[in-house]
């Protein structure tokens, strides 16, 4: 079962909890437990989409600083 096919189960659950007819303390703790469980499926989906994000952007550099080596100058005007 896929992590968003997990997230709209749980929010199933949590939608029908209050019409299920247990114990206030059972409600409670299921309620719990389920937010608990978005939180870490949540988490985990962005952690995923990052990955796949950093492994289609292929090998790019994002480095903040230049060399430096000095430039080859070019002559304004010219067709170089």
């Amino acid at each position: 079962m896929s992590k968003a096919m997990l997230v709209v189960c749980v929010g199933v659950i949590v939608a029908f909890l209050p019409f299920t007819g247990l114990p206030l303390v059972a409600k409670t703790w299921i309620a719990v437990g389920a937010g608990a469980a978005l939180i870490v499926l949540g988490l985990l989906m962005r952690v995923e989409r990052l990955w796949m994000l950093r492994a289609l952007g292929g090998g790019r550099v994002t480095d903040a600083y230049a060399e430096n080596a000095p430039q080859p100058q070019v002559p304004h005007g010219s067709d170089a």
